[in-house]
């Protein structure tokens, strides 16, 4: 193979798994960039790759640089800002500055280093400059691709082209081709998640975090994904256990079994937020509540609304937020331990943002919208909707005629030829991902897309 160069972007636990299918890929003659946010993992990058070939974007590096090229991109510099879970709640005096400095430090990397492609997940603000960049400058000659799961099935991920993960870089060359009909599964990362969940509220859980509040364990105020002012990260994490603690104690839940009989179900459910899945793939319906009431204006006299929570949420709304739900008409706040696989014979539709809930209730034939453009949505039933629609119609029209897509098996053979083995998490979230058999799988992916 023709030596290529390619970039990837680090982003905490990820890096690991990142750095490693690097690794293999030198043997492939295909050299490995980086472009790194984190003071701790620019030093730890430095001894694994020349310095040359990495490039630091600490916040004081970037805003201390003059060099600057003329570009008539429009970045949506405020979208991308208050998209940033970090950097909304960060003086706009250095924030705005950095993100518009950064295209011009991009720039100059990818042409000095001749660089193909850029590798990296799309949550924060100077990943999605990267992304824009590369994407309307075409003369850079270079693509940015997110490699990220496919939710279902288990063990396989694939290469999304667009900042919405619903545009598969699409192949002809996956030798690697599983022969089969997707099936309802729930995803792993759920199960790896209550694990995690069983820690959170413990008095252990939370001197471990004062802890590092107090020793400033992997603090660097000098990261753009980091608060600078340590204090806000501590009144966030005191909020969310106060919130975790209230909602126990005093939010009641709807068992199903005593929902009414007589009514039709619809269901929706929260995501956890902040989250890439509703803050950037879901931008301009970010606001959970909003979408809550717009469903229930369009609520038919014989259904009722379902509003579950994200079992990894709890923590991240107030009191007030469950109150409002409760308030409306025919709303239930429902028990966020049901098993949603059950749940879903009982409904008539779903509704989410970008939720794996609406891929699987139309794997199960059940009608499901999402507010934003997912993979997914080539599945029969499966269809993204605006506000428009819900001005126009019904919600038994919305249901009625929402008759068009893929049929299951015709679903199955696209996503499967365009996917590939491998478990593309992070090292913290999941430790299988770091392991030598999926680094493998992972990395034949990788070659036949650079190929």
């Amino acid at each position: 193979m023709k030596k290529k160069n390619i970039c990837f972007i680090s982003n905490y636990y990820k890096t690991q798994v990142f750095v490693e299918i690097a690794k293999t890929l030198k043997n492939h003659n295909i050299e490995s960039f980086w472009i790194i946010p984190n003071k701790k993992q620019y030093d730890e990058l430095q001894d694994i790759f020349p310095i040359n070939q990495l490039l630091y974007i600490g916040k004081k590096e970037v805003l201390s640089t003059n060099n600057s090229i003329e570009t008539s991109i429009d970045f949506k510099i405020n979208e991308l800002v208050y998209g940033d879970r970090v950097l909304k709640h960060e003086p706009s005096k250095w924030s705005y500055d950095y993100l518009n400095k950064l295209s011009s430090l991009y720039s100059n990397f990818i042409i000095e280093n001749n660089i193909s492609y850029v590798f990296g997940e799309l949550t924060w603000a100077h990943e999605l400059i990267a992304f824009r960049l590369l994407s309307q400058d075409k003369s850079l000659n270079c693509k940015f691709i997110n490699p990220h799961t496919i939710r279902i099935p288990n063990g396989r991920f694939t290469f999304f082209t667009n900042e919405f993960q619903s545009n598969i870089l699409e192949t002809e060359n996956n030798a690697n081709v599983k022969d089969d009909f997707i099936k309802l599964e729930k995803p792993a990362y759920l199960a790896l998640n209550d694990k995690l969940l069983a820690k959170k509220g413990t008095i252990s859980h939370s001197l471990v975090l004062l802890k590092n509040f107090i020793l400033r364990t992997n603090q660097d105020a000098n990261d753009p994904t980091l608060y600078s002012n340590p204090y806000h990260q501590f009144k966030i994490r005191t909020a969310e256990i106060y919130n975790r603690i209230i909602f126990k104690n005093f939010v009641t839940e709807t068992k199903i079994e005593t929902l009414p009989k007589d009514k039709k179900r619809v269901l929706f459910t929260l995501h956890k937020q902040p989250e890439a899945s509703i803050d950037v793939i879901g931008r301009y319906y970010e606001n959970q509540l909003d979408l809550i009431h717009n469903i229930w204006r369009i609520l038919p006299k014989d259904y009722v609304l379902l509003v579950k929570e994200h079992s990894n949420a709890i923590g991240d709304r107030d009191f007030s937020f469950y109150k409002s739900v409760k308030n409306l008409r025919n709303v239930y706040l429902i028990d966020n331990k049901a098993d949603t696989h059950k749940l879903l014979d009982s409904i008539s539709a779903v509704f989410t943002v970008s939720g794996t809930i609406a891929y699987e209730a139309a794997l199960k034939s059940k009608h499901s919208f999402t507010f934003a453009p997912t993979f997914f949505n080539k599945l029969k039933g499966c269809k993204q909707i605006a506000w428009s629609d819900f001005k126009e119609n019904s919600l038994d029209n919305l249901i009625k005629e929402n008759t068009e897509g893929l049929d299951h098996a015709e679903f199955s053979k696209w996503l499967l030829q365009n996917s590939y083995e491998g478990i593309m998490s992070d090292s913290f979230g999941d430790p299988r991902c770091v392991m030598s058999e999926n680094i493998e799988c992972l990395s034949k992916a990788f070659l036949t897309i650079i190929d």
